[in-house]
């Protein structure tokens, strides 16, 4: 193995890094994979019917002009499983094992001294048995349309029965991302749930709210009955994720629930992290997150105006649609937790009944602590829009406007 003691990189450390640009493609956007709208929320694998689970998948363009001083096999995708879920704000490694760190460094596109375990899955701490190829690591597919269009088919035999998160990774070092499918995909061996520990996923994408609004997390789950729910939330950019209870013991009733999250005070003008945990009687948990961290700008939408649109904050419009009330992170009046009794899932060679496992399962239980810096930087294709943009954005735009008329008066 390589030597390894400097510390843990950054994502603007590899970007601005004379080691890391001196690649042609150094400073140039990643090609990632792009996972359809329309991915079931739950994916049932019953083994005993099949094994195999169909993902399809597409590119944003095609990506093969490898130069001469990039690895042999960059611009490549690969898809691997999780046996867990994480939070945005706390990174999975860059780089999957260290002979991918020796290809790298005989380019010279990172200095394998400031690489440390954490920033490898295979020496990870956290993630080294939590992580499980879909596709050969030297098999990586070209990022072509007609390689995208065959999709990627997953044999799930030797897998631990369980719950899994899918990831697209794109490998052009020195900056490697990933690209997160949406959902969760159940791994079974029959329909006894019993047998399995429980799945979970967060749906909802909108990434802003306002501290006086209720913003509802959407999701879905499968787990034994008797199941509850729990909603846990964090400020972020402390360093460590500081988990505090929001809701608890919240019946679940189907596969698909609802759940309101009006921000506590402190969390007004930050950006926060969720996470909604599933635990069966079996004391057995899964926990899910959003893809995308949560802004929660002062107020309320009610209060805010503009010239056009009565309702609307016309500068958190960059962010998303801030009249967006779709079931998708819209805003209401607060609430009780509740669930709903709507199906989420697709089965893959059985019915959504058919569950079960032991196993990543254990990857179910309580999780070992996560900051943003234990596993080095990772740069995911879904990264969310801070209320720190907003402000430069909204700073730039008075700046350039008090110019423009110092220019005028003059």
């Amino acid at each position: 193995m390589i030597p390894h003691s400097l510390p843990t990189l950054t994502f603007a450390v590899l970007i601005a890094a004379p080691v890391a640009a001196s690649a042609a493609n150094g400073i140039e956007p990643r090609t990632p994979v792009d996972w359809p709208d329309a991915t079931a929320c739950l994916t049932v694998v019953d083994r005993q019917q099949s094994a195999m689970v169909h993902m399809p998948y597409s590119v944003p363009f095609e990506d093969v002009d490898v130069t001469m001083d990039e690895v042999a096999d960059s611009r490549t995708h690969q898809f691997i499983a999780f046996c867990r879920d994480h939070s945005r704000e706390e990174f999975l490694p860059i780089w999957l094992t260290w002979s991918d760190v020796e290809a790298a460094a005989a380019k010279m596109l990172v200095d394998p001294l400031t690489v440390e375990d954490e920033q490898v899955l295979e020496t990870s701490s956290v993630w080294k048995d939590c992580w499980f190829p879909i596709t050969p690591h030297d098999a990586r597919r070209p990022i072509t349309f007609a390689e995208a269009m065959k999709g990627v088919d997953w044999d799930t035999t030797a897998l631990p029965a369980g719950a899994y998160v899918v990831q697209g990774y794109t490998w052009e070092p020195a900056v490697n991302i990933y690209a997160q499918r949406p959902g969760v995909v159940h791994v079974v061996d029959g329909p006894d749930l019993a047998a399995v520990g429980p799945a979970a996923a967060v749906t909802t994408t909108l990434d802003f709210t306002f501290a006086e609004d209720t913003y509802t997390i959407e999701g879905c789950t499968r787990a034994l009955p008797g199941s509850t729910l729990s909603v846990h939330w964090s400020i972020t950019g402390t360093g460590v994720l500081d988990w505090k209870l929001y809701a608890e013991d919240v019946a679940i009733e189907g596969e698909a629930f609802t759940l309101p999250f009006l921000p506590p005070p402190e969390a007004s003008g930050r950006t926060v992290a969720l996470r909604v945990d599933v635990t069966d009687p079996m004391q057995r948990t899964f926990s899910a997150y959003p893809l995308n961290l949560l802004t929660v700008l002062p107020g309320s939408a009610e209060d805010t105006t503009s010239d056009t649109t009565a309702g609307c904050n016309p500068e958190a419009a960059f962010v998303a649609d801030p009249c967006d009330t779709s079931g998708d992170g819209s805003t209401s009046d607060p609430g009780d937790p509740t669930t709903s009794a709507t199906s989420a899932s697709t089965s893959d060679g059985s019915s959504g009944d058919s569950i079960d496992s032991t196993g990543t399962g254990d990857s179910s239980s309580t999780e070992p602590a996560l900051t943003p810096d234990s596993s080095g930087c990772s740069c995911e294709a879904t990264a969310p829009a801070g209320l720190a943009w907003a402000s430069l954005l909204a700073l730039g735009l008075r700046r350039r406007r008090r110019r423009r008329e110092a220019a005028a008066t003059s």
